[in-house]
């Protein structure tokens, strides 16, 4: 009978450790599983935080918002294979200002005043939204496939100005209850190197804009003044100057006052930027005396748009003061591609020639080539 209980006794410590030993190595098995889990969210974290430090590194190093918007759209696809990259920007916020031409209606698109916050979107940094079908009112036709899409707030939750829109087929790409740190973390720098840029990019302007005439100042031509003309406007360019003199001007002033000739000033450089593109610079030198480049521009149109101005200002009156302006005209071929200083100089003495010619007239510098 001891014997017997003996055995059993044995048998019930041998079934106890088997089933220990199953417990533990079932344990075990869910203890690698969890490592191996976690090892891997580890290395996916480690990759995503190296591609969105990539990403900032890119967009810190653009030069200016333009670029900074055409690298966060070009790299955010290439970087994280999605399907839709759009940028939303508010027209009427600090961003509304800026030259957004290398990018294409499909990549960017303006907003008008208040439909950021009408969205909802400024609440926080980041939405995730599952998609159906026309469930996000500012999506295109051609994103109906979007299964799920990331909205990133740019901006302050009290002045946002735009919107990053991540678009995935894949439906659990972004998925509500998913975590939303890293993304959160992209928007607020994007936001914050966006309005450096914007901030620096508006006081570079400021400091080479004539604040009467919104014309460009004298500081805007010295990179360029001892620089052949090729390395602004490109080689095998001809470039036409204007220089542009007020006739009696510092008369109009003493009879009327200063508020009148700032009229005529602005009255003549309104007069100019009806005759020339946007892109063609108009310069204030100083007083009453202002310079245009007409790069790509031939002799006789030169010339049709110079008289054309000197006409028009002759036409004006300014509280109660007919106007007239002296024009010097001068010519850089593209085989001459002459410095800059030495062209406005040309141009500058050709304008002293039509003033001692009683003025109201345009003359042209010696044409070489």
């Amino acid at each position: 009978m001891a014997k017997k209980d003996a055995n059993i006794a044995t048998e019930k410590t041998l079934d106890f450790n088997e089933r220990r030993t199953q417990a533990l190595a079932k344990e075990n098995a869910q203890l690698r599983d969890y490592v191996s889990t976690m090892m891997e969210r580890l290395r996916e974290n480690d990759q995503l935080f190296s591609r969105l430090f990539a990403l900032e590194a890119s967009v810190l190093a653009a030069g200016d918002p333009e670029d900074m918007c055409f690298t966060l759209l070009r790299e955010m696809r290439t970087q994280f294979s999605l399907d839709m990259v759009r940028i939303w920007l508010d027209r009427d916020s600090i961003i509304g200002a800026t030259q957004m031409n290398a990018l294409s209606e499909q990549d960017l698109v303006w907003l008008e005043a208040g439909e950021i916050k009408s969205m909802g979107i400024t609440r926080r940094h980041v939405w995730l939204l599952q998609l159906d079908k026309g469930s996000f009112p500012w999506l295109q036709e051609r994103d109906n496939d979007l299964g799920s899409l990331a909205l990133l707030r740019l901006g302050s939750k009290e002045k946002p100005f735009g919107v990053i829109g991540l678009g995935s087929n894949d439906k659990d790409r972004f998925k509500p209850e998913q975590s939303t740190d890293f993304l959160a973390h992209l928007a607020q720098v994007i936001s914050l190197s966006l309005e450096h840029a914007i901030s620096h990019q508006r006081l570079a302007r400021l400091a080479i804009t004539d604040a009467l005439t919104n014309t460009h100042n004298r500081r805007f031509l010295q990179p360029y003044s001892h620089q052949p003309l090729s390395s602004w406007f490109g080689k095998d360019v001809m470039v036409a100057a204007m220089y542009f003199d007020m006739d009696d001007f510092k008369g109009l002033n003493d009879r009327l006052g200063h508020a009148a000739g700032d009229d005529a000033l602005n009255e003549l450089c309104n007069t100019m930027r009806q005759y020339v593109r946007a892109q063609d610079p108009i310069i204030r030198m100083g007083g009453d005396e202002f310079v245009l480049l007409l790069p790509s521009c031939d002799t006789n149109k030169a010339k049709q748009i110079g008289e054309k101005i000197r006409a028009d200002i002759s036409q004006l009156t300014c509280h109660g003061e007919t106007l007239s302006v002296s024009i010097g005209l001068a010519f850089s071929s593209a085989s001459d591609d002459m410095k800059l200083n030495d062209l406005v100089k040309a141009a500058d003495k050709a304008m002293y020639v039509a003033k001692a010619l009683a003025g109201n007239r345009l003359e042209c510098a010696e044409i070489k080539g």
